[in-house]
């Protein structure tokens, strides 16, 4: 099993600051709005795919588990 260490730092290392913002305004994150406390790392959704490709069989269902539970958007979306 691949360390989800080095999933999350390949995920964080494709993130883009301005990216987030828009996507946290997007996805209505502000105090009292659906997607309240709901963090972006501003990752492309086709980047987020290729990272979920590439590592495919490389975790397992605890792994997923810890990604789900993440408060980062785009970690909970490679883990689905």
């Amino acid at each position: 099993m691949k360390n989800l260490k080095d999933i999350r730092k390949e995920l964080a290392k494709l993130g883009d600051k301005k990216s987030a913002e828009g996507a946290a305004r997007f996805f209505k994150t502000g105090e009292g709005e659906y997607g309240e406390g709901d963090r972006f790392l501003g990752v492309s959704v086709p980047d987020t795919r290729a990272v979920a490709k590439k590592y495919l069989n490389d975790f397992d269902d605890a792994g997923v588990e810890e990604l789900l539970a993440s408060p980062m958007h785009e970690e909970r979306l490679l883990a689905l």
